[in-house]
Formats: C-alpha cells, structure tokens, sequence
C-alpha cells in the first residue's frame, strides 16, 4: 500500500500511495446528512435509488452499515502504518454512525433503507410500497454494527415481511 500510484482527480493527475488514496476515499465518504448518516447523493450501489438524494440532501441507512464496515475494518489497516491519529478518527466515526443509525435508522420493527432529500423515510412500516429492503437488514447483520441481537429476534418478522405466501 506504499506504492505510489497515479490517480485521476477531475482533469488533474496525482502520484500517491495506495493507502493515502484510501484514506482520501473515506474522508470523503464521511460526509452526513441531518440524520447523521451517509449521504446517498444519486445512488449508492443500486441505481434504483437515483432520485433518493439527487438534491444533496438523501441519506442511505444501508451505506451506513457498509461505510460503519470500512471504517472498522480500515483501522486495523491504519494502525499497521502507524497513523494512530487516523486510527482514532475511524473509530470515532464509526461509533458515531453506529449511534446513528440506531436513532435514526430503525423503524421498530426493521431498518429503514434511507431517507429521500426532503427527509421522508423510504423502507418504512409507514410507505405504501417498499416498506422493507433487503439489504439493509443483512448489512445490519454482516457489519455487526445492528442492535444486538435484532437479527435473532426480528429475523422471522423480516422475512414473512420481504416474500409473501408464494415466495416472488
């Protein structure tokens, strides 16, 4: 990760070394909306979600998850070099997102998948369609950054909640 690479930033052209353009990635990727989570901006790795945040303001509960992954796992990567300052840093954010998404994120019952620009929620109880997305739920397990034990205990509910009886 000491190697330098060149990067493409705009028409500009950079020599850095791999780990340094990993830490300018996540700098960048921390950047929050009012819930205190990622913003979505036109779409995290689904295309479907284009207009969620096509304002800058859309906020992604399941990037929470993913962003909450990195920023743990990248501190493992940060203290081999020896950048304790950013080591700290990710384990700030990542404390913080955590929060986040538990005060913000959950609906009751299951994760919410995000929030459009003008803060109404999307993968709620409350929508009329898509009041409940995958991904969300298996990135609250796989992160490990979901409430303990929710996905033991909600795990059924989201289920019956994401196939009905003919299982489409």
């Amino acid at each position: 990760m000491r190697t330098r690479i060149t990067i493409f930033i705009g028409q500009s052209e950079q020599a850095t070394s791999l780990y340094d353009h990993c830490v300018r990635a996540i700098l960048r990727g921390i950047s929050f909306g009012e819930h205190g989570l990622p913003l979505i901006g036109s779409g995290d790795w689904n295309d479907g979600m284009n207009v969620v945040g096509e304002k800058g303001k859309g906020e992604s509960v399941w990037l929470g998850f993913f962003l909450y992954e990195v920023l743990m796992r990248f501190t493992e990567i940060a203290r081999v070099y020896g950048d304790l300052p950013f080591v700290e840093r990710c384990q700030t954010e990542a404390l913080k997102l955590r929060r986040n998404i538990e005060q913000n994120g959950w609906d009751g019952e299951w994760y919410r998948r995000a929030y459009f620009d003008d803060g109404s929620p999307l993968g709620s109880a409350s929508n009329p369609e898509c009041q409940i997305d995958s991904i969300a739920q298996s990135w609250s397990v796989l992160s490990g950054a979901g409430m303990p034990n929710a996905h033991v205990w909600q795990w059924k509910r989201w289920i019956s909640a994401l196939f009905d009886g003919t299982m489409r």
